[in-house]
């Protein structure tokens, strides 16, 4: 089994490997897309998220023998990797804390230090320069790490979302990143917007001075404008999603006692289902938020 691992991670640095990559369907997973695009001649980009793993199976059906290996990027499949390693040889490149015990440094490779990108980054640049994306990739690094110390990385989400995870495939595929005059116009009005947005946002508070609020854009914009009026945790709902974020406990905790949902330490993704009251999931949250803040401060 050694012997057949050691073959595994050595076959990985074959440019003509057929990949598919099943990756997480934001900025982060998009740019891992990118970095394995400039190694390997051929892949195949599968995009998901954690709420619509139980479809992966039926997706990656239509490249059926198209592919030679599955290498997942800023995602864990937690729920089917067994079934994956079935196909063939899967290879994993995740960042997220939820996952983290999965990590065996050969095969499953977790590194919570890093973006998804970061990882993939790092991963492929043993086997080619690659230093050309490496401002792309800090920037999506400064973004999904929470850091936000390059104000480029927030209007670069904004643009990945509003314009899509093909069309940012196609614009940075080189790793240019210098901004075209539409582009720049488009961060004008897309702060005019926000601003626009911001005024009419209905929020509702929670305990430990915690937040909920419902939008589809500008979540880490709405964020940090909530945080100048003294909020400190917050409840994002997009779809039939939720969004936590606190940089004060670890919510990777909230998502284990809740038994759904993951990510990070300071941010976490909770699914809903068609069967879940909001209000009863919310309740729940901040149930455990409540509880953590107050162990911490027991501690």
């Amino acid at each position: 089994m050694v012997f057949f691992l050691y073959l595994i991670i050595m076959n990985y640095n074959n440019p003509k490997l057929k990949v598919l990559n099943i990756t997480h369907i934001d900025m982060d997973g998009i740019a891992s897309s990118i970095v394995l695009k400039n190694f390997y001649d051929t892949v195949f980009v599968v995009p998901t998220n954690y709420s619509s793993e139980w479809k992966l199976l039926s997706e990656i059906a239509e490249y059926k023998d198209q592919y030679e290996a599955i290498i997942c990027t800023d995602f864990f499949p937690e729920k089917t990797i067994n079934d994956l390693r079935k196909i063939c040889p899967v290879l994993v490149l995740d960042h997220h804390e939820s996952v983290e015990n999965y990590n065996n440094d050969s095969d499953i490779i977790i590194n919570t230090l890093y973006s998804g990108a970061m990882l993939t980054y790092n991963f492929i640049k043993k086997y080619k320069d690659i230093s050309y994306l490496s401002d792309l990739v800090e920037i999506v690094d400064d973004y999904d790490m929470f850091r936000l110390k390059n104000p480029k990385s927030k209007y670069f989400n904004m643009m990945f979302w509003e314009m899509g995870y093909k069309w940012f495939i196609r614009r940075f595929i080189g790793g240019n990143i210098n901004m075209y005059q539409e582009e720049k116009r488009y961060f004008v009005d897309a702060k005019k917007e926000f601003e626009m947005m911001y005024e009419n946002l209905e929020i509702s508070d929670l305990a430990r001075n915690g937040v909920f609020f419902e939008t589809s854009k500008y979540h880490v914009e709405s964020i940090d404008a909530l945080k100048k009026e003294g909020y400190k945790w917050f409840i994002i709902k997009n779809k039939n999603n939720l969004s936590v974020r606190c940089d004060d406990i670890d919510l990777t905790e909230v998502a284990r006692r809740m038994g759904k949902g993951g990510g990070h330490k300071h941010a976490i993704g909770v699914y809903l289902t068609k069967d879940d009251s909001v209000g009863d999931v919310i309740h729940q949250i901040e149930y455990f938020v409540d509880e953590l803040y107050m162990n911490s401060i027991d501690d």
